[in-house]
């Protein structure tokens, strides 16, 4: 299927085998022309080891190919795209690759490499161009948390102001292209897909999810070129934390799908610091996050209590607790306002709530 005014970009949709052989035929044939940059993107219901993929889009800087493993199933990646994906050598970009390379490995086998995610890349271009995002808002969870101790940061677990968000791939097309068509495109597809979880499943693929897999792949190129000079170039250390990344829910041997686990902030120890390419040594488990860190990330009480919460789990913690009580406040003040219900004489507590006495049913 060629270009039909669905977006400016020539793409293929592959729901046959005869299709399969030839989109394969053709990436292999781009690849072998020189150092060609891939983006990819994985598709489905609640993506995950347990949620279906049902689409994966690959493509190169002049064609989108999107395939239908639903119907594909498993040939998808026999057919060779697995092997590309596998291919260490062979840089991709993608957006948060977490729940992709979850759903790759434990639903088909398999083990994505070679990626640079540009959601990283994103937080390591907002660290050195902070004014790059006009809504620049709430970078860190408690920013003002370490002045309350006169700036003293002798343990990792008083540095707070290090929490950092991460934004999603429609904001940072708005943050950084500024493109209303793809942002049109995007805004819509969000919309479609909020009406109906199941719409990944269902065929035919209609324009509208076609057009949000091209955008989701051929934007990253875009963001990719913008950022990719930060420092003079970090792709060393993009690659190690994508490495990383790649790996955070893939390699858990259960998962919890929890605030915890699924959240709005950078995992600590994913992108080395600055000028390293290595992390600490980590010897103590988040009991929150199951992910190990150094002693330092824990406060001396947790360590005594056996309750260690890494910087991101208290954040979680915190916010939960917040919303917690504010549902305990509504539900106070809604029986306050029951407790001081003025009944009419003669009438009982029944009659006022239910419109009549129970004996006159």
């Amino acid at each position: 299927m060629a270009n039909e005014n669905i977006t400016d970009y020539d793409y293929r949709f592959v729901d046959s085998d005869t299709g399969l052989q030839g989109a394969i035929s053709e990436l292999k044939l781009k690849i072998a022309e020189g150092n060609t940059l891939l983006a990819v993107d994985c598709e489905g219901n609640s993506l995950s080891r347990e949620g279906a993929l049902t689409i994966i889009t690959v493509a190169t800087e002049e064609k989108v190919y999107i395939f239908d493993v639903q119907k594909l199933g498993q040939a998808t990646f026999s057919s060779g795209l697995g092997a590309i994906l596998e291919d260490e050598s062979r840089k991709k970009l993608m957006f948060d690759c977490r729940q992709d390379s979850d759903a790759l490995w434990h639903q088909f086998k398999v083990k994505l490499s070679g990626v640079l995610d540009v959601q990283l890349l994103e937080v390591i271009y907002r660290r050195e161009n902070p004014s790059a995002s006009t809504t620049n808002t709430a970078n860190t969870a408690q920013s003002s948390s370490n002045n309350k101790r006169g700036g003293r940061r002798n343990r990792r677990s008083q540095r707070t102001d290090e929490i950092e968000k991460i934004y999603g791939f429609g904001r940072c097309v708005e943050l950084y292209l500024q493109d209303e068509k793809l942002i049109k495109i995007k805004d819509k597809g969000k919309r479609l897909l909020e009406k109906d979880k199941e719409l990944w499943t269902k065929r035919p693929l209609t324009d509208d999810l076609i057009q949000y897999c091209v955008v989701d792949t051929m934007a990253m190129f875009r963001l990719y070129n913008k950022m990719k000079n930060v420092n003079g170039g970090e792709q060393a250390r993009l690659r190690v934390a994508s490495d990383k990344y790649v790996d955070l829910y893939r390699g858990k041997t259960e998962r919890s799908f929890d605030g915890y686990e699924k959240n709005a902030y950078l995992p600590l120890d994913i992108i080395p610091d600055k000028g390293t390419l290595d992390f600490p040594a980590a010897n103590t488990v988040c009991t929150c996050c199951d992910r190990w860190f150094p002693h330092e990330e824990f406060s001396l009480t947790q360590l005594r209590n056996g309750e260690q919460k890494c910087r991101v789990c208290k954040e979680i913690k915190r916010l939960e607790d917040v919303q917690q009580n504010r549902e305990d406040q509504w539900a106070r003040d809604a029986q306050a306002a029951l407790d001081y219900v003025c009944i009419p004489d003669g009438m009982s507590e029944y009659a006022w709530f239910c419109g009549h006495e129970p004996w006159e049913i």
